[in-house]
């Protein structure tokens, strides 16, 4: 029996996911945490090569119990690692915030060209992109950004391990700010404005393009056979990808460590109001939508704030949404304590809890900040501006949260639906089949409309909009 090793490298967990070919059954899986090196609030790095030990160490594991025929990577967007000297780098993530106010500046003082630069490349001007640290580190560190010999993100790092060549795909290359997605090369004229060289970039190509793993590198993980290496696309887009094939749902709504609300296009779609990204997955396939810093993150500070006990929050959710009413009596919360992509795109934004009195608890607390995160994503759906009615595929571990799906399908008026595939290690597997005709897609779990609780998140979502509108002016 073939089989392929679906590997899904996010900010912080790695998960191997290894499928049968022919029927594409999870035969294996496995999971390892990420290590994080924040050192301030602003500042956001991991250490490629502790994410590199994991990638051979999953490999290894699962190589032991199963024969591996190919292997397709999915990693996160906007990733930069430099390297100088032949020395890797610590690699700097979407969540990094030092090139705030660099970007800012930017843009007030460059507003025609901010609008040229996001029309042919389709990434939002904002501090998570390459583009914005490069222009920081141009500006604030001139000495450490002429020294930099390459700069590099972890799918071209896991590539020159595994090829040793520099190489990224068009899906993570097309999330950077620096590659343009209607000539499909890293775009001279942005090259120009930030004086970085082509050179110092990796080699772009197709998704669905395919390496041998070096032998050297295979006798190393003590690994017999051939394997075959994809180079596969980004997360966001797989996820996007993952909940079409898995659900045949275009549009798919994400929870995990940060948000997302996104549509798969045959067409290449750019925001005239810039507030979405678009991003290419596979030819005539492109992923649209918006990511928001404030997923499950935000759980994790509320428990720091109101539980002794790490993620006993997820336990009790489900008390709060019981015993505490739809609206959480009038507490509204905005959720950017980290800041903010879609749909607000300023890193300078902050959290706000407006309505508090006497009368609230901490189940109205924990509510208020639910139906905020659901509420902030609601408002990128709106974006869409759909003409009618669509189901929506959900997944990441904020659905697994008793209830939680539900009361999705309620805020945003739309039938739910979740399944065991809409990860993005099956979107990178189904990226490369052959053929995907014996998958099936009869365990999908159907979350209908709750009309009455519909009605009262509509008043609900009427307020937090009011609020926003008002935090906002």
């Amino acid at each position: 029996m073939s089989s392929i090793l679906g590997i899904d490298i996010g900010t912080t967990a790695i998960k191997f996911n290894l499928f049968s070919k022919e029927d594409y059954l999870i035969l294996c899986s496995k999971k390892y945490l990420v290590p994080m090196k924040e050192s301030s609030h602003e500042y956001s790095t991991q250490d490629p090569q502790v994410i590199l030990a994991l990638v051979l160490k999953g490999i290894q594991a699962i190589a032991n119990d199963y024969l591996i025929d190919e292997i397709v990577f999915s990693t996160a967007m906007h990733s930069l690692i430099p390297i100088i000297n032949g020395e890797v780098g610590e690699m700097y993530l979407w969540s990094d915030k030092r090139a705030q106010a660099t970007i800012a500046e930017f843009k007030v003082l460059h507003p025609s060209r901010a609008k040229h630069f996001y029309e042919v490349t389709g990434t939002p001007i904002h501090a998570m992109s390459p583009f914005a640290k490069l222009l920081y580190f141009k500006a604030c560190e001139p000495e450490f950004f002429e020294a930099v010999d390459q700069w590099i993100d972890l799918k071209s790092f896991l590539l020159n391990f595994f090829t040793g060549e520099y190489v990224v795909d068009y899906s993570i290359a097309s999330a950077t700010g620096l590659f343009n997605t209607l000539t499909f090369e890293w775009d001279q004229e942005i090259l120009s404005f930030l004086k970085v060289r082509k050179s110092q970039l990796p080699r772009a190509v197709d998704t669905n393009t395919a390496f041998l793993i070096s032998q050297e590198i295979l006798k190393k993980l003590n690994i017999p056979t051939k394997i075959q290496l994809y180079v596969g696309a980004s997360d966001g887009t797989l996820a996007s990808y993952a909940s079409l094939v898995g659900t045949s749902r275009k549009i798919s709504l994400t929870v995990g460590t940060s948000g997302a609300l996104r549509t798969i296009s045959s067409e290449r779609k750019i925001s005239q109001t810039q507030r979405t990204f678009c991003y290419y997955l596979a030819e005539n396939q492109w992923v649209i939508g918006g990511a928001s810093n404030n997923g499950g993150r935000t759980l994790e500070w509320a428990n720091e704030l109101f539980y002794e006990q790490p993620a006993r929050i997820f336990e009790e959710i489900p008390n709060c949404l019981m015993n505490s009413p739809i609206g959480a009596k009038g507490l509204v919360f905005l959720p950017y304590i980290n800041g903010e992509r879609a749909p607000l795109w300023d890193e300078s934004v902050h959290g706000v809890f407006n309505g508090v009195t006497l009368g609230h608890n901490r189940q109205d607390f924990i509510r208020a900040i639910c139906e905020g995160i659901l509420f902030n994503l609601k408002v990128i759906y709106n974006d869409f501006a759909l003409q009618e009615k669509v189901s929506i595929a959900l997944s990441g571990g904020f659905f697994s949260i008793a209830g939680m799906a539900e009361e999705a399908a309620a805020i945003f008026g739309a039938e739910c639906v979740q399944s065991d595939y809409t990860e993005p290690a099956f979107g990178a597997v189904a990226l490369v089949a052959e053929s995907l005709a014996s998958f099936n897609q009869t365990a999908l779990a159907v979350v209908p409309i709750d009309s009455l609780k519909e009605i009262s998140y509509q008043q609900s979502f009427t307020h937090f909009s009011q609020i926003l509108q008002k935090e906002r002016n």
